[in-house]
């Protein structure tokens, strides 16, 4: 299968906020990881393991101390990357909280259409056209396009992010921790939503999250992240059989079993 997406030997760092220190903080450490064109990949580990920081890197919100980011095998800070313009718009994110990711001040009209009005040059007819198809995609009325944010439920602020993710027809999203900030059943729809977007769109997915559960039931592969660091990798369903590093087990165990 087609690698998309790949990070080699990339570490990022943070400054130390205390002078006295004299040493940054290594957040990313080293991580080599490779993204299947299709597929759902899994980032799992706990709170301030790394997770968020490499989407960060990868999506160049935050530029990296050491090592490159390839898009379809050429690097994304090579000067003659034919790619390397239209990288931002093929790769988008989702990120967790989606009370604080949406302008309050701004309509969902305008929110969906500003990365047009900004990547695009589509007609005003054209932009209408794709908004309203996006999102219905995901799974609301295009009357919900006159309102603003706070007239919205959590889970519904949530498809709209993702609508406005989605708007520029990525090839890879991130979706950083996407349900945490939901209820329980909120979070199973916006799970099932984004399986349903992975075939309708053709769209490769790096889900990001601590709920082994969700992980299970979603991914096609998963990483694991310690201190930082993919201590360990492989298909989902081998990966929860046949843990092999002590930190994989452990958060394995760690698991709720809901009995019948």
């Amino acid at each position: 299968m087609e690698i998309l997406l790949e990070t080699k030997n990339l570490s990022i760092e943070y400054k130390s906020i205390n002078n006295k220190a004299n040493s940054d903080i290594l957040a990313v450490n080293n991580v080599s990881l490779k993204i299947l064109r299709g597929e759902i990949y899994a980032l799992a580990g706990e709170s301030g393991c790394g997770k968020s920081t490499l989407a960060k890197g990868i999506t160049k919100l935050i530029k990296p101390k050491d090592g490159d980011i390839l898009y379809q095998g050429e690097s994304i800070y090579n000067q003659n990357n034919l790619s390397k313009k239209l990288y931002p718009t093929n790769v988008q994110m989702v990120f967790q909280n989606p009370y604080s990711s949406l302008n309050p001040k701004m309509k969902i009209e305008e929110i969906l259409k500003e990365p047009l009005d900004i990547n695009t040059k589509y007609t005003k007819k054209e932009k209408d056209e794709i908004i309203k198809e996006i999102i219905a995609d995901v799974g609301l009325q295009d009357s919900v396009l006159k309102l603003y944010p706070h007239e919205f439920s959590g889970g519904q602020r949530q498809r709209i992010a993702i609508a406005r993710a989605l708007v520029l027809n990525p090839k890879l999203l991130i979706a950083d921790e996407p349900v945490s900030a939901l209820d329980a059943s909120i979070q199973a729809q916006i799970i099932n939503l984004l399986k349903e977007l992975r075939l309708k769109k053709d769209l490769t997915i790096l889900f990001i999250s601590h709920d082994m559960n969700v992980i299970k039931y979603l991914a096609d592969r998963v990483g694991i992240m310690y201190f930082g660091s993919l201590v360990e990798e492989n298909y989902t369903s081998t990966l929860f059989k046949y843990p092999k590093e002590d930190y994989t087990k452990k958060l394995l165990n760690a698991v709720p079993i809901l009995k019948k």
